[in-house]
């Protein structure tokens, strides 16, 4: 996730240049983008022992935020966004050494947060600038999927599966309704489009209980038009 997030500084820092905000001026940007949400040391134990490790999932992000020009160097922003995040789980496929056990597969958790970003925007070049700032983030939606398959071997590479199990549902009692973050980025805007990358650092444990440090760790890339007011 932090090489995606490299890549895009790098993109949008070799952007052309284009004329200033004139301060003292308000704005509104609508975005829309994409999520690439993890949760940092989670893992899922299986029936045979192994472990599955959380990996990135892909998603949805939306929202707008209001921008005030306070010099010409400097911006201030507060915005409401809906972010899906969670994480997938990797598959664990059958062990063919191993005279029976349980692939686990499609397994992942769905979370869906309302943020509520609140930045500074530095400008080091014209149209381009680095954000620093603090979000808040409430819970609306977690859903969790699981899918289990136990099986046997004949020790010659054959193998027989048993009937695939499917469990998914709602695990919102299992996830802290609020959750904070360190949001860290970049943007560039031409024409009034606003290119915008943003890793998300989680400050928060995200489970409503205290046996897993698990954080949230998102990182958006977005494109919004900018409305001066």
């Amino acid at each position: 996730m932090r090489r995606l997030f490299l890549l895009s500084l790098f993109v949008l820092s070799v952007f052309s240049v284009q004329a200033q905000p004139k301060w003292g001026t308000w704005s509104v940007v609508p975005h829309v983008g994409v999520s690439f949400a993890n949760l940092t040391n989670d893992a899922v134990h299986v029936a045979d022992n192994r472990i599955s490790h959380s990996q990135t999932r892909i998603g949805f992000s939306g929202g707008a935020d209001v921008y005030y020009q306070l010099t010409d160097k400097l911006a201030l922003s507060g915005g409401v966004a809906y972010t899906q995040a969670g994480c997938n789980f990797k598959d664990i496929p059958a062990d063919l050494s191993a005279r029976s056990g349980t692939v686990f597969h499609d397994s992942y958790f769905n979370l869906g947060y309302v943020d509520v970003p609140l930045l500074a925007h530095v400008y080091v070049s014209k149209g381009l600038a680095f954000s620093l700032g603090c979000q808040p983030s409430f819970l609306t939606k977690a859903t969790a999927h699981a899918e289990m398959q136990d099986y046997e071997t004949d020790g010659k590479g054959g193998i027989k599966y048993d009937k695939n199990k499917v469990s998914e549902g709602s695990a919102k009692s299992m996830f802290k309704k609020t959750a904070f973050a360190l949001p860290v980025g970049i943007s560039y805007e031409y024409e009034n489009v606003m290119l915008t990358a943003r890793y998300n650092i989680g400050l928060s444990k995200v489970y409503d209980h205290d046996i897993d440090d698990c954080k949230n760790k998102i990182i958006t890339v977005s494109v919004g038009y900018k409305f001066n007011l």
